[in-house]
């Protein structure tokens, strides 16, 4: 009896610890998956905080392009090229009418980038997911996130306007929903990734590289027809949503950009890693499929003048998920050599990321150069057509100019660079090298000023129209003219104005102008006021500040107005200190030649 009472009594106290101990179990896998989810996104932050502190760094060759694609669909409501990867810049310009990043930021790609930095919080998390759909360890995952926000290259290729990077999520959590180990499944999973799979292809046409890792996810369930349905939904939602003609542009599109090598020489560490892993990765059940997609998009990033950066971007999130899956494989059991190699690359790695996300962060442009040169063709050049890159486009249209009288590059074809006015910006000359007839027309125009210096300089070009190029012959000439208007007995001038005619530095408008002016009454030549950014660009000054003795302001201003042809000023305002003259820029040519 005794013995049957204690036997009740043990399976009581049996179930009492064994429901403790479960409750214990799951308090702590709670608390664990707390402190991944808290890890996760704390790396995903950082990486987003640099990539904000990145926002200002120099534009990327081809981003200015799609900048004003962005900005056209949050500000114009419409699409510039509906052939350029059109479902891209309708997200990212939703993103950007909806937050108001146009007005908030102070340069135009700033505001273009900021959805960029949403795009990859989210691939950062989409990588934690997959990571785990792979089997990968909470470890693994996250220094793969790590590794994706702290590489320099992969914050230059996250950073970029460009569709590849609005694509990203939608194919990794397409992936995600396929990475199953079982065979028969709910068919609802498998329909959304489809649908996010169609959605990344029409977003950016070279996410299509992937689609091998997706369809080898699903061949290896060995389920015909479900294959063949999802095979069949792809291809008729991606006929429908893109089409051939927009896929082919925008995989020439996606040609626009850096070559991939340039990308590797800013981290030949991972980029080496990564190549590596994925070779290895070919030989693991589990890391296969990812691999093969890999594999596929590094292929193509090193065909010369293919879309090595377009591949690359998508390439990153994804090799860096392989050299940690690499490693976890390496190390199970726990191989000493393996860990060893782990952390020396580690320790290396490091020290040059830092420099790297240094040197991306510090290196930012100047806005000042193009905001002066907007001011200044706003007042000289309102209505003139001007032709410009995708970025600077945007910043005239968001100083008031209209889209009308500026135009890009790409819609320029080689007559129009050649007649008409060039803006050369840093982000025009990274697009120089790919388009003859630009270069041609920026070599030969006629700079008419210049603001900033360095990288961040910023010229405005004449078109070199026959009789308008700025000779020695020509300089020689005012310089001679302005001697004898200087030395007139009729004309008074301060000693700053005395050499300003004396050098060759005036108009010859204003020097034939004034020459015949003197004729009638006698001129005092108050300042020849310089036009900003002229004097940088070698131009000879074209204002005039003049007042006549025992004569009201009206009797000069009526001079000056009745003026016709090329003589005739752009203003001539009534001011104080007497009456300001003002001639159009563009000096012309063969104007004092004869006299000289």
């Amino acid at each position: 009896m005794t013995s049957h009472r204690w036997s009740v009594e043990s399976a009581d106290r049996v179930g009492v610890r064994s429901v403790w101990t479960a409750a214990q179990a799951r308090a702590r896998a709670l608390d664990l998956d707390i402190l991944t989810t808290a890890a996760v996104l704390a790396v995903a932050a950082l990486a987003a905080v640099l990539r904000l502190g990145a926002l200002g760094s120099p534009a990327q060759a081809g981003e200015g392009r799609n900048v004003s694609q962005v900005f056209a669909v949050d500000s114009l409501g419409a699409l510039l090229d509906a052939n350029a990867s059109p479902l891209a810049w309708l997200q990212a310009g939703g993103y950007t009418a909806l937050t108001e990043a146009f007005v908030r930021h102070e340069t135009a790609l700033g505001a273009a980038r900021e959805p960029m930095v949403l795009f990859a919080v989210m691939t950062a998390i989409l990588m934690w997911v997959l990571s785990r759909r792979m089997g990968l360890s909470r470890l693994t995952g996250a220094i793969a996130l790590g590794i994706a926000a702290l590489s320099p290259m992969a914050l230059g290729l996250q950073l970029g306007v460009r569709p590849e990077n609005v694509a990203m999520p939608w194919a990794l959590a397409g992936i995600a929903l396929l990475w199953t180990p079982r065979k028969h499944r709910r068919l609802a999973p498998d329909l959304w990734a489809t649908l996010f799979l169609v959605i990344a292809v029409i977003t950016a046409p070279v996410t299509a590289l992937l689609i091998v890792t997706a369809a080898w996810l699903i061949w290896r369930r060995r389920r015909k027809r479900l294959s063949l349905m999802l095979a069949s939904l792809f291809v008729l939602g991606t006929g429908i949503g893109m089409g051939l003609a927009a896929g082919l542009a925008g995989l020439l599109i996606a040609a626009e950009g850096p070559r991939a090598q340039e990308w590797i020489a800013t981290d030949p560490l991972l980029a080496a890693a990564g190549l590596l892993a994925t070779l290895l990765a070919l030989f693991s059940y589990r890391l296969r499929p990812l691999a093969v997609g890999v594999l596929a998009l590094i292929a193509v990033a090193v065909i010369p003048g293919g879309p090595g950066t377009a591949a690359l971007a998508l390439a990153v999130a994804p090799a860096a998920l392989l050299v940690t899956g690499v490693v976890e494989r390496a190390t199970r059991p726990p191989r000493i050599p393996a860990v060893i190699l782990g952390v020396v690359l580690a320790a290396t790695a490091i020290p040059s990321w830092v420099g790297g996300l240094r040197a991306s962060i510090s290196n930012r442009v100047d806005p000042e150069p193009v905001a002066d040169a907007s001011l200044w063709l706003q007042e000289n050049l309102p209505t003139t057509p001007v032709v410009t890159d995708g970025i600077t486009w945007v910043e005239l249209v968001r100083g008031g100019r209209d889209p009308e009288a500026a135009r890009l590059v790409v819609d320029c074809p080689a007559t129009c660079s050649a007649q008409s006015w060039l803006v050369v910006t840093p982000g025009l000359r990274l697009v120089l090298s790919r388009r003859p007839a630009l270069a041609q027309a920026a070599a030969t125009g006629q700079t008419v000023a210049v603001f900033g210096t360095g990288d961040d300089r910023v010229e405005i070009h004449r078109p070199s129209i026959a009789g308008t190029t700025d000779t020695e012959e020509e300089r020689q000439a005012r310089a001679e003219v302005g001697a004898k208007v200087a030395d007139s007995p009729r004309i008074a001038a301060p000693i700053t104005v005395d050499q300003t005619l004396r050098t060759g530095r005036t108009d010859p408008r204003l020097l034939t102008t004034l020459a015949a002016l003197s004729q009638t009454r006698p001129v005092r030549v108050t300042a020849l006021p310089e036009v900003a950014g002229e004097d940088a660009a070698n131009q000879p000054r074209r204002q005039a500040l003049l007042t006549a003795a025992e004569e009201p302001a009206d009797e000069i201003a009526q001079f000056f107005t009745s003026q016709n042809g090329v003589l005739r000023p752009e203003s001539v305002t009534a001011t104080a200190e007497g009456v300001l003259i003002r001639y159009p820029a563009g000096t012309p040519a063969g104007l004092l030649i004869p006299f000289g």
